[in-house]
């Protein structure tokens, strides 16, 4: 086990407590939101969840431009520390808004958890490179992923679990302010930066004006682009198959929540395991030629899944007349193993194709700038979630398979194969010569 700096295991957990309470207020919501059958705006529940997500996603678009701005002008430390005493009260807030019910209240607890994180994101992965020496990147960053992987995977299960309490707040409340002055606890274990404001740097509270300079710095760079669109794909093909994961157990195995999660808790592990896998085989080191390579792998196993879900299809109707079928009956059926086996390699290889990137971002991008270019690929990765939501709903609405969205996303994903090929060409060359 590599060692790790006192200040990078202090940022580690910030983050994870951050990203748990994010998930575990946002699940319970949602699941609250289901079957309670709450309406608001005169929005049905089914939209309701929905509208959930597209709270939580607005201030990283709203917002993420200013949040790199103040986070490359001012002592990145001092920001973090405000913005978890901040996550203090948000979490007071959540607990007020769920021991009156009020779900208007939650709801603007969403977007300011959201709004939260989207300052906190530019802090965590500009400090990254204060406490890592250049040549532990990888596995500093495969480390600050997989926590927040397992957060998330924590967190929407404990959300879940606490909101089926029979209106029993009080657990999850106790959780969610305990798991916020935790938050708090480890941010002032962060040492001060001890750099005074940048007056190069200026902060534009004006969304489109500051939008627009964010994506002009990011764009500046080509390499520093191509980076985000790499990594941006990443969440536009991540967030697609998370929201296609929970119909695989019940359209096509009429399985029970507890299958859903087993194919979450998988794909979460790999997305945990990839990183380190490949800091492994790196030996540390940050190879270019993997980001193409990984996401050729995971165009193979997206098409295995396709196929696999298409002959799992053939029996769903008998399936769906029977009770749901549980964990232990599940690995009885025909291609379950095989998907189980897909989603944990496709993770797998997706851990590998993001934190090689992430990695050299941090690698080439000035310091002074890093927190800003981070800002930017929020933005676009925000844009890549809500363009594969919309791109869903059509195909939804248009009554497709599930084993044809699977196989258009692995055309999808041929497509942006051959563009990263294109792009890393002289390094995809080297390995080859290798």
């Amino acid at each position: 086990m590599k060692k790790i700096s006192p200040e990078l295991n202090s940022l580690f957990w910030t983050q994870l407590y951050g990203a748990l309470n994010d998930n575990l207020f946002k699940s319970a919501l949602v699941i609250l939101i289901t079957y309670k059958s709450i309406s608001l705006f005169g929005v049905n529940p089914a939209s309701m969840v929905a509208l959930c997500g597209g709270v939580f996603i607005l201030p990283f678009l709203l917002a993420s431009a200013t949040s790199g701005q103040l986070a490359d002008k001012l002592d990145r430390v001092w920001l973090t520390y405000r913005i978890k005493e901040a996550e203090v009260v948000i979490a007071g807030l959540g607990a007020l808004g769920l021991l009156t019910e009020n779900y208007y209240l939650m709801l603007l607890v969403l977007f300011l958890l959201g709004m939260q994180s989207t300052f906190f994101g530019p802090i965590k992965y500009s400090l990254i490179p204060n406490y890592t020496p250049k040549e532990k990147l990888i596995f500093a960053n495969a480390m600050v992923s997989s926590g927040t992987f397992v957060a998330i995977l924590i967190g929407t299960i404990l959300g879940g679990i606490f909101a089926s309490f029979h209106n029993n707040y009080w657990p999850l409340v106790a959780v969610l302010m305990i798991v916020a002055w935790l938050g708090l606890y480890y941010a002032k274990k962060l040492p001060l930066e001890g750099v005074s404001a940048r007056e190069h740097v200026k902060v534009d509270w004006n969304f489109y004006t500051s939008t627009r300079d964010i994506l002009r710095l990011v764009f500046k760079n080509s390499k520093v682009a191509l980076l985000i669109i790499g990594l941006s794909w990443f969440w536009f093909m991540g967030a697609g198959l998370l929201s296609i994961l929970p119909l695989i157990a019940k359209e096509i195995f009429n399985g029970n929540e507890h299958i859903a999660t087993l194919m979450l808790f998988t794909f979460t592990i790999g997305m945990g395991v990839g990183p380190f896998l490949l800091d492994k085989l790196s030996r540390g080191k940050v190879r270019r030629w993997v980001i193409p390579m990984s996401l050729v792998a995971m165009t193979f196993v997206i098409f295995d899944l396709s196929f696999a879900i298409k002959s799992a299809s053939k029996a769903s109707f008998l399936l769906s007349l029977i009770e749901p079928v549980n964990i232990k009956d599940f690995f009885k059926l025909d291609m379950s193993v095989r998907i189980i086996l897909d989603l944990f390699l496709l993770s797998v290889f997706g851990g590998m194709f993001t934190v090689p990137q992430f990695a050299e971002l941090q690698r080439i991008t000035n310091g002074d700038e890093l927190s800003r270019i981070v800002a930017g690929n929020n933005i676009i990765n925000a844009l890549a979630m809500v363009s594969i939501s919309l791109i869903l709903m059509v195909f939804h609405q248009q009554h497709f398979s599930l084993s044809l969205i699977m196989g258009i996303l692995g055309f999808f994903n041929i497509l942006m194969c051959v563009a990263l090929m294109y792009f890393y060409k002289e390094e995809f060359n080297k390995f080859w010569r290798f």
